[in-house]
């Protein structure tokens, strides 16, 4: 998809309001048994980089009414559209990212993730096809869909998030990142680093060809895939060997499980008790532990010294 604003998102971003975790009982671990340096950092970004009001990047709290003000947005004709028809849309979202993720599950996806923009492309057709509104061109989805999030999903950088970035990049050390996200995650991210808007879809501070996002690949974690995609590149063009760079995360089979498969040094960032995922029931977890445990993000400088 080509990303194209045409909506002053900026000032969307600029209305988000501050956010604050909500603390945990678990007390740091941060040291290890392992004699190999850690030479790289790869990042989550929902419940660990970012807080999360709904805890999840799939747990957004959705509404017509924030459709409605999302189309606005967008650029869309509401005074043209039928009743009915931000109901309609919203009913249509859960359909078609059902649709898809069936459609992947039967490509060989076990944890699919949809590309949204597409989801929202299907949602209009389907909305005009039922004669509920009528589509000019003129329209920007992509400003409707990331109005849409910013008002479902609420945001806001974990405390000390951009200075332990930047005290990493100091350090020399590469950093990654593995997320469930979306093509509006960037764009976000890059606002809390720089103050500023923009439709690149790399975050400054993170290696380019150590980032993976699921809704390129069409997989999420827990799927392993998204881990082995920048492994070899770990490895050829940095010299470092998976051991050798923690993954940090805060759910305990997203990120903890799936980073040790693939070989990963792991870091529990229990920091936030709404975005903290012990998945305590799940079979796949019992009897794995993170090799750290963290509640604040500065406490990654004590793991890298």
């Amino acid at each position: 998809m080509e990303v194209n604003f045409r909506t002053d998102i900026k000032s969307w971003l600029d209305k988000l309001e501050k956010l604050e975790p909500q603390p945990t009982t678990f007390c740091p671990n941060l040291k290890t048994d392992s004699p190999d340096p850690i030479k790289a950092v790869i990042f989550d970004i929902y419940g660990t980089l970012l807080i999360s009001a709904s805890g999840d990047i799939d747990q957004a709290s959705l509404s017509s009414e924030n459709i409605r003000t999302a189309m606005q947005a967008g650029g869309f004709d509401l005074e043209k559209c039928e009743p009915g028809t931000c109901s309609f849309l919203l009913e249509q979202l859960q359909v078609k990212i059902k649709e898809q993720h069936e459609a992947l599950k039967k490509q060989g996806h076990p944890y699919p993730d949809v590309d949204i923009f597409k989801v929202w492309t299907d949602m209009f057709r389907a909305a005009e096809e039922k004669g509920l509104l009528k589509l000019t061109g003129e329209e920007s989805w992509t400003d409707t869909i990331i109005v849409f999030e910013l008002l479902s999903n609420r945001v806001y950088p974990m405390p000390g998030m951009k200075e332990i970035l930047l005290w990493i990049k100091d350090k020399g050390l590469p950093m990654g990142i593995v997320s469930n996200a979306q093509f509006y995650t960037p764009v976000i991210m890059n606002y809390f680093l720089n103050g500023e808007f923009s439709s690149k879809q790399e975050i400054d501070l993170f290696e380019k060809d150590l980032s993976v996002f699921s809704f390129n690949e069409l997989r999420a974690k827990p799927d392993t895939a998204l881990f082995e995609k920048f492994l070899p590149t770990l490895k050829s063009k940095y010299g470092i060997k998976p051991n050798e760079a923690i993954f940090v995360g805060n759910d305990m089979l997203k990120d903890v499980v799936t980073a040790k498969k693939s070989g990963l040094r792991t870091v529990l960032f229990a920091g936030d008790e709404r975005s903290l995922r012990l998945r305590e029931d799940d079979d796949r977890v019992r009897r794995i532990f993170p090799d750290f445990i963290i509640n604040d993000l500065s406490q990654l400088k004590d793991i890298l010294k």
